[in-house]
């Protein structure tokens, strides 16, 4: 059964959460959005926490795929990743065009609108070459990902988060670079191979270390009454466990309620894996 987000107001957008919004704003070129590329377990809801982690990696993996293919600019989207009740989707348009020039398949036509003027044509052209000699280029990026990756990893076995300061925690274990080397290679891989069906080892042991964090700074963030239970935090975007350490007070406990509140209400929602514009949800077992 569809559900209007207007009809319960845990799913309201009023007032706005930029932070954490149930729907994010629509490309206005580029309104189509996939979670099909997504592994486990980042096609299950994204916290506020992990949210705020990866969306900005989530994005840059996708531009340097992008970039050592050598595609246009012109055909860029402006919003690569989007959270929609919870659940991460990339744009499906500039995922296509990924793919196709990728493996050199044809486009679906439906994502990537075919050229009709003779320079667009052109330029069309000019770009599946320019993706034809990437193709090394894009093996070869991969590969440096891959290698990065396991060397984080090893890095992330040995983290005790025990050990590290509370704006160590806040900041978490793993900046922006690394996640974009510990989220392109299986993007990569997935422009060439089938849908995923098992998780993503590396990105799973990342978060996993990314959960244990952030359960120490709930506890701590407890112990000094900035929250009411530790399990709170996890409804705190990175900048707001940040500002939590730096300056305590009690407000982050109503504000990772709500957030609380409506992660419940988005489990409850079924989205489709491929869709245009704002999706419309269905209730679960409706």
């Amino acid at each position: 059964m569809p559900l209007e987000p207007a009809g319960d107001p845990a799913l309201s957008d009023t007032p706005l959460d930029p932070a954490y919004p149930v729907l994010t704003p629509l490309d206005p070129v580029y309104p189509g959005q996939t979670r099909a590329p997504l592994a486990h377990p980042l096609d299950e809801i994204a916290t506020p926490a992990i949210w705020s982690r990866l969306s900005q990696p989530l994005e840059r993996a996708l531009v340097s795929l992008w970039e050592t293919l050598g595609l246009r600019d012109a055909a860029r989207p402006t919003g690569w990743v989007a959270i929609h009740y919870g659940r991460i989707a990339l744009n499906a348009h500039a995922w296509e065009r990924l793919r196709a020039r990728a493996t050199g398949d044809a486009a679906d036509p439906g994502l990537v609108e075919p050229a009709q003027s003779f320079a667009a044509r052109l330029a069309e052209r000019l770009e599946t070459a320019r993706a034809g000699l990437g193709r090394r280029r894009l093996a070869e990026r991969i590969a440096r990902a891959e290698r990065e990756r396991t060397s984080l990893l090893r890095r992330v076995a040995e983290v005790e988060p025990a050990d590290l300061d509370a704006g160590e925690l806040a900041r978490g274990p793993l900046d922006e670079r690394a996640w974009t080397e510990l989220l392109l290679p299986g993007f990569g891989r997935r422009l060439t191979e089938p849908e995923p069906d098992e998780a993503d080892p590396g990105v799973r042991a990342a978060l996993a270390l990314e959960e244990r964090c952030t359960a120490e700074l709930g506890q701590r963030l407890a112990n000094r009454l900035a929250l009411t239970v530790p399990s709170l935090v996890a409804y705190l975007t990175v900048p707001e466990r940040i500002r939590a350490v730096l300056e305590g007070g009690g407000q982050w406990s109503e504000l990772a309620a709500l957030r609380h509140e409506r992660v419940e209400q988005f489990a409850k929602l079924e989205l489709p894996r491929t869709f245009f514009g704002r999706p419309r949800p269905d209730a679960e077992g409706a």
